[in-house]
């Protein structure tokens, strides 16, 4: 890894213009992949429903498949690099397929963990990390704008799909939904898969030329990337509670299933804001800064969820929870490409987003067990903002660094 300078001046021919077809691609894969994933939250009262399950044993449902694709990353990144983005996305989103199938058929809680955890989990493990990864070789001037364009594809689905399958629900039951994601997945996510490789010779690098990969013990050793892993973790954690709970949460308030949905893609909104527009100012004040007034902003938000009490306040937190979640995630990486280079991106974004597994494995479970126990989600709403606090923080220390 290199955080060496860039060579001054860069050339006009850095930022390829077909990187954009790549990009393209990306924004196709994640609108498919998230928004299928997100829309968990519209099924959450019918599996509950269905299996007599607790919010926590439900939560769990997603929380193990966002572990899974997280956590998949680094050994997907490493594939990427080495092999075909192509292949390794492809066969994901097979995987993918496979995964809503079976789930569909699913008659025991178990069995759903396994359909859905490992399908889901091995699509988007298998796609997110060498899709970003590709987009980063393409570009250095307008890193910070084609990250953030590629990743809005996931607000795009999340304000596409959850509503959809909100509405979908009462006419096809959430085995018909299952059924209807794997059809999005097969029939546009696979295409898009086709736009997506990696820049051969790239004239972005600026790491010497090795085929040694870094080891996940040789990263470690590095002190930016453990601030960077802890700032994840942190900012990570509240990230996924909204996606599974703020259905169940409108409906505590005595609104409608569809009003539930409807936040959902109120987030999808703010992400699309937040991923295009204000990622792209990460060009020009700095990726990192941005970055931490972004995550400030999310500390913001859940202070609003914890004081709403109707649809209004519910739906102001939702666009800025969506903007100021989208922009960082548009960012990450492109922060870590300026921070280790983009040699082999694919494989430090994957060493990097087990980080967003763990917290994704137990933000939502955790939330669905303290209400459980409490009948009340202020709990973890409260430390869902402290936490993302710290994350702020944080970032500004790898600033310093």
């Amino acid at each position: 890894m290199s955080s060496t300078s860039l060579p001054d001046p860069l050339s006009e021919d850095t930022d390829s213009p077909s990187g954009w077809r790549v990009v393209g691609g990306a924004h196709a894969l994640t609108a498919v992949t998230f928004g299928s994933a997100y829309a968990f939250s519209a099924v959450f009262p019918g599996l509950s429903e269905e299996f007599a399950a607790s919010r926590g044993e439900i939560a769990l449902v997603f929380s193990i498949s966002a572990f899974v694709f997280y956590s998949l990353g680094a050994i997907a990144g490493a594939l990427a690099d080495r092999w075909s983005s192509r292949a390794v996305i492809a066969t994901g989103l097979v995987a993918m397929i496979i995964g809503y199938i079976g789930a569909s058929q699913a008659q025991t809680l178990v069995s759903l963990y396994v359909w859905y955890g490992a399908g889901v989990g091995l699509g988007i493990g298998l796609s997110y990390v060498p899709a970003l990864g590709a987009v980063q070789s393409w570009f250095v001037l307008k890193r910070s704008r084609a990250s953030g364009i590629a990743t809005a594809g996931l607000g795009l689905g999340t304000l596409l799909l959850p509503f959809t399958i909100g509405r979908l629900v009462p006419e096809l039951g959430w085995r018909g939904c299952f059924i209807g994601l794997a059809v999005v997945i097969a029939m546009i996510g696979l295409p898009a898969a086709m736009l997506v490789r990696k820049r051969q010779g790239d004239k972005t690098s600026i790491e010497p030329r090795s085929n040694d990969r870094p080891s996940p013990f040789t990263v470690w050793r590095n002190s930016r990337f453990r601030l960077f892993f802890v700032m994840l973790v942190l900012a990570s954690f509240s990230t996924f509670i909204p996606y599974v709970h703020i259905v169940p949460a409108a409906h505590d308030l005595g609104l409608s299933l569809e009003s539930g949905t409807i936040l959902i893609a109120l987030i999808g909104i703010g992400n699309i804001f937040g991923r295009f527009v204000l990622a792209g100012l990460g060009d020009r004040i700095g990726s990192l800064r941005l970055l931490a007034i972004l995550t400030f902003a999310v500390a913001g938000s859940f202070l609003l969820w914890s004081v709403a009490n109707g649809i209004a306040m519910l739906a102001l937190f939702a666009l800025l929870f969506g903007m100021s979640y989208g922009g960082c995630v548009g960012l990450y990486p492109a922060v870590a490409a300026d921070l280790f280079g983009v040699r082999h991106i694919g494989t430090i974004l994957g060493y990097l987003y087990t980080a967003v597994g763990v917290a994704a494995l137990l933000g939502p479970t955790m939330a669905g067990l303290i209400f459980d126990k409490t009948g009340s989600y202020l709990g973890p709403i409260l430390f869902s903002m402290a936490a993302a606090v710290a994350a702020g923080f944080l970032t500004l220390r790898l600033r310093e660094n």
